[in-house]
C-alpha cells in the first residue's frame, strides 16, 4: 500500500459556513480509501447520481 504523504497533499481553501461565519477546513479522504479497492464509486447528491472513477493514467473523471 502507498501511504500518502501530506506534504504533497494541495492546500484548499476554508469554505466559510454560512450559518454561523466559522471557517472549517474541508474533509479530506483518498480515493483509494472512498472506493475500497474499486476503481469507480458512485455518489449521490440532491437526487442526482454522478459516478467517480480513476482512469489508468491516474486521473479521475466526474460524470453525471
Amino acid at each position: 500500500m502507498n501511504m500518502h504523504d501530506p506534504s504533497e497533499t494541495p492546500q484548499i481553501p476554508a469554505e466559510k459556513n454560512s450559518s454561523t461565519g466559522d471557517t472549517d477546513p474541508p474533509k479530506s479522504i483518498t480515493f483509494e480509501a472512498l472506493a475500497e479497492g474499486h476503481t469507480e464509486v458512485l455518489i449521490e447528491f440532491h437526487g442526482q447520481v454522478y459516478r467517480l472513477r480513476s482512469t489508468r493514467n491516474k486521473k479521475l473523471i466526474l460524470n453525471k
